[in-house]
């Protein structure tokens, strides 16, 4: 079983590497890049604005270390054939398992150590601790987290519902009195009393001959990949994800408007895809909150001005392959319209779309923004969304269409 699982993971690893190529593309390393450099700029500002004794250090970084704990699930890699081929196999899943539960480890710990080393600063703040004890908060996280991907390995085994969530709230009252005696107390005292805990929900997590919850299992399983999948789907398509087309007939008014004329007739499948398609308008809707939360968030007109400009960018460059949407439906070809009005129809409804994110975000900025200020910043997005329409698209549909 042991080279059973190493090559489950070979081949889930493979997959989701083909789709990180789509996910880290040059415009989400952009906006990361962007988003954290801006974030850090203002986290130092804070912590240097922040008196020496500020008592609320401690509750913070102990609420959140506490919060991020239950990130991250249990990866067994079983696939529903599996409840048929791999049942003779049942005694030997212990270590199948095992290994899904080290394989399982990796995610949280990259978590634990990016928000660890984030909060530090706090903590030393609060104690004057040295950077050493950096290393003993982030094993006894990472000992808490064993514990809880030990509950959830259980948890994969029959007539254990009761044992296990009573066992899951008994690990985080646990984890959170450990968290906080460790930053009240001495940080090397939280990593012994996490590995105590440790061995303690090894010994009572023991199947004791359980047979295994198959369908439990694989339903669990494919819970978690379609989180990674919604993920993914932000960027690119994905089939194990299937779209979904929905009514919403409360934008009936809007696209009302588009009269029915011959020259019309990508504008109106244009609008309607991007109004009930769940990958457009999911998109469409998802940076546009993303982006008005941030601007809300910022207080200076250099940076809000740049998250406005990459923003709408971002949501414009998303919307372009909308263009080839409807080129493989009957009715376009029984019914030919011009490429030169399919252009400038996507054109009209890029403006309009941008436009719209424009304001919203202009609306955003007056919370921080003078209105002297917001005018400019709306000037500059509408003569982005004018540079966009009419003169990026244009080019990157020529390239579509060779």
């Amino acid at each position: 079983m042991h080279d059973f699982f190493l090559l489950r993971r070979q081949r889930h690893q493979k997959k989701m590497m083909k789709y990180m190529r789509y996910v880290l593309n040059d415009h989400f390393v952009l906006v990361c890049l962007f988003l954290v450099g801006g974030l850090a700029f203002y986290y130092s500002n804070l912590l240097k604005a922040l008196p020496s004794d500020f008592p609320w250090s401690l509750p913070i970084v102990g609420g959140v270390w506490w919060l991020i704990l239950p990130f991250g699930k249990l990866a067994t890699l079983v696939e529903p054939a599996d409840m048929t081929f791999l049942l003779p196999k049942e005694k030997e899943m212990g270590g199948y398992l095992s290994r899904g539960l080290r394989y399982s480890l990796g995610f949280p710990l990259v978590i634990e150590l990016l928000i660890c080393g984030a909060l530090l600063p706090l903590v030393v703040l609060a104690k004057q601790v040295s950077f050493i004890n950096f290393f003993f908060y982030l094993l006894m996280l990472w000992g808490l987290k064993i514990g809880n991907l030990r509950i959830q390995r259980l948890a994969c085994y029959q007539k254990t519902n009761e044992q296990t969530q009573r066992l899951f709230i008994l690990w985080f009252i646990t984890s959170g009195a450990v968290i906080f005696i460790s930053l009240y107390g001495a940080a090397w005292i939280g990593t012994i009393l996490a590995t105590a805990a440790v061995f303690g929900f090894f010994a009572v997590t023991k199947e004791n001959d359980r047979l295994l919850d198959w369908s439990k299992m694989i339903d669990q399983e494919n819970a978690r990949l379609h989180r990674i999948y919604q993920f993914i789907n932000l960027f690119t398509d994905v089939p194990e994800i299937e779209a979904k087309v929905r009514r919403r007939k409360y934008l009936d008014g809007l696209l009302s408007r588009i009269s029915f004329k011959h020259e019309n007739t990508y504008l109106y499948l244009f609008a309607r895809g991007a109004l009930r398609g769940a990958e457009f308008g999911g998109l469409f809707f998802r940076l546009l909150i993303v982006g008005g939360v941030l601007l809300f968030s910022l207080n200076d007109f250099r940076f809000i001005v740049g998250v406005s400009l990459l923003f709408i960018y971002l949501i414009g460059f998303q919307m372009i392959p909308l263009y080839s949407q409807f080129d493989y439906i009957s009715a376009t070809q029984l019914y030919p319209v011009s490429n030169k009005l399919k252009r400038a129809s996507l054109q009209q409804l890029m403006a309009i779309l941008l436009f719209a994110a424009a304001i919203i975000f202009t609306l955003c900025s007056l919370v921080q923004l003078s209105i002297v200020e917001s005018l400019v910043l709306l000037v500059l997005l509408l003569i982005e969304i004018g540079l966009f329409a009419w003169f990026y698209l244009p080019t990157r549909i020529k390239k579509m269409e060779d």
